[in-house]
């Protein structure tokens, strides 16, 4: 699910469950599986993740 926050300079980011864990981008299932290798995601404190190949950022759902 891709939400939009205003006045945030990365305000596109996809919400994934903490069932999700661990997380890979591309995500499973997504048409776009294959734009880039599959790479592993950590997530910071805040729950925030960016992937380093295509820039998507992903928010854990809390």
């Amino acid at each position: 699910m891709f939400l939009k926050k205003r006045n945030h300079p990365d305000s596109t980011f996809a919400l994934v469950s903490k069932n999700e864990i661990p997380f890979h981008c591309p995500p499973k299932g997504e048409k776009t599986w294959n734009m880039h290798p599959k790479v592993f995601l950590s997530f910071s404190e805040e729950g925030k993740s960016k992937c380093p190949y295509c820039g998507a950022n992903y928010q854990l759902d809390k």
